[in-house]
């Protein structure tokens, strides 16, 4: 058993200082916690707000030059990727790698009209689709986000200013404390004085 303790305290004894140095450099960053936290907030949301400007982008190149055709939705896809085969107009039979923008509701094996650009065909929607198809799942993702974001930063700024106060009430507790053994202090060398005027 002492020879466990003993590997126990050593053990501890080294790990201590990389902990404490971790500790030193996450203190400032737990300092700024609320802010981080709104930082996390603002770039998610501008990233999901890019996701709508780049499919709004896509959308104007084949408006651009414009091609239709029809398109076998191919097995293997999933999520915002399914793949679709289709032939251009010019005779190629094309499958993008990106798959087809907008595939909600498409089943393998599945017909469906396409809307591709001519001049890169790697860019394909479903027909009758648009950016817009984005801004309700967009909406949504924003809104649990934020729901997450604004009571967490909250709190965290709450327990901030709580910690702040407390570090302020110990200081000041201090500083009355040591005002009041000065004026200890003086009364005390005041003493002798009195007494020798007394004698006088």
């Amino acid at each position: 058993m002492t020879g466990l303790r003993e590997l126990a305290r050593r053990a501890v004894a080294k790990a201590r200082p990389p902990a404490e140095a971790a500790v030193a450099l996450l203190r400032p960053a737990a300092r700024k916690a609320p802010e981080i936290v709104v930082a996390v907030g603002l770039v998610v949301s501008v990233l999901l707000g890019l996701v709508l400007v780049a499919a709004a982008r896509n959308d104007a190149h084949i408006d651009a030059s414009i091609g239709r055709a029809v398109g076998e939705v191919l097995e293997g896809g999933s999520g915002p990727h399914v793949y679709v085969r289709f032939t251009t107009g010019e005779g190629a039979v094309l499958t993008p790698e990106d798959g087809v923008f907008y595939p909600r509701g498409l089943e393998p094996g599945q017909l469906v009209r396409v809307e591709y650009d001519r001049t890169d065909p790697e860019l394909v929607r479903v027909a009758g689709r648009t950016w817009t198809e984005g801004l309700l799942p967009v909406a949504l993702g924003l809104l649990v986000l934020w729901a997450v974001v604004a009571p967490g930063a909250w709190a965290l700024g709450r327990a901030r200013r709580r910690r702040e106060e407390a570090v302020a009430a110990r200081e000041a507790w201090t500083v009355r404390d040591g005002d009041e053994n000065e004026g200890d202090g003086e009364r005390e060398d005041g003493e002798p004085e009195m007494a020798g005027a007394g004698h006088r």
